[in-house]
């Protein structure tokens, strides 16, 4: 048996950095579930209250009544177009990643040269072109106008790609010479072999179409097809004297769709982030 090994300074250095990490990033999470349950003189007042409080019923009254916004319709909004741009996005993400990597032909790399170009191009920049684009297709006020324009996306493309950089080519010819199309290769062979990176992927275009703010603030302008990020900024808006605790109630009923998608999912979004870091 091997001897014990000895709890060093540089380890009580190391575990101190990742508790403080740790509370760093758990800690507003937290105070925000907190504060949905005070009212706005616990939330404010001088000394700070961790403890959970008695407002919960009527901070919920206030969202669901004087709000003016149905948050359980902005949520079901964001779950449609999220999921929808999600799906689709992956597939997208997958198949241009696998013709960059797997395939050769002319012009290939010049073309994902120029596709990688594109990020240096702000995406203000094509709010303006899009929004006009959209307007002609009769799509303003509808959940497409939110989703067409994040159907493809170039880091979704670079990351599958790099991760197909290394796929092993052998299995592809050898489902060839078993006269397999490249359909059914693509199907039964490449996607359930990158099943961890294609979670870890689909959690991140999850989680920016949920959280997307301004470009849904700019197409949607009927109260019943709201997002939820939508949503919570009129909270803030249309009240001269804001119930914080309602707000960040608000707030908590749309943290949780996403951390039960993270906590599902958690084994392959850590497992295909570690094998793209490691490629």
């Amino acid at each position: 048996m091997s001897a014990k090994r000895r709890f060093t300074v540089s380890d009580f250095f190391l575990h101190l950095v990742v508790l403080i990490g740790f509370v760093v990033s758990v800690y507003p999470i937290y105070w925000m579930f907190v504060s949905s349950t005070q009212d706005n003189e616990q939330i404010f007042g001088q000394s700070t209250y961790l403890g959970f409080g008695h407002s919960l019923g009527a901070n919920f009254h206030d969202l669901m009544v004087n709000s003016g916004i149905n948050i359980f319709r902005a949520v079901g909004n964001s779950l449609e177009i999220s999921i929808i741009a999600t799906l689709i996005a992956v597939l997208l993400a997958t198949l241009a990643g696998y013709a960059f990597a797997i395939y050769r032909f002319r012009g290939s790399k010049a073309m994902f040269n120029i596709f990688l170009i594109s990020l240096m191009i702000p995406p203000q920049v094509t709010m303006i072109p899009l929004f006009i684009l959209m307007s002609k297709f009769h799509l303003i006020n509808t959940m497409w106008a939110v989703i067409l324009p994040a159907l493809v996306t170039v880091f979704g493309v670079f990351l599958m790609r790099q991760s197909f950089m290394t796929f092993p080519v052998e299995l592809l010819d050898a489902a060839r010479i078993d006269g397999l199309g490249e359909g059914r290769i693509f199907l039964r062979i490449v996607l359930p072999l990158m099943r961890p990176i294609l979670s870890s992927l689909g959690i991140l275009t999850f989680l920016a179409s949920w959280t997307n703010l301004l470009w849904p603030l700019i197409v949607l302008d009927d109260a019943s097809k709201y997002t939820i990020p939508v949503a919570l900024s009129t909270l803030m808006s249309t009240q001269t004297s804001p119930n914080y605790g309602m707000i960040m109630l608000g707030a908590s009923i749309a943290t949780i769709p996403m951390l039960v998608i993270f906590l599902l999912l958690r084994k392959q979004f850590v497992s295909g982030i570690m094998s793209g870091f490691y490629r």
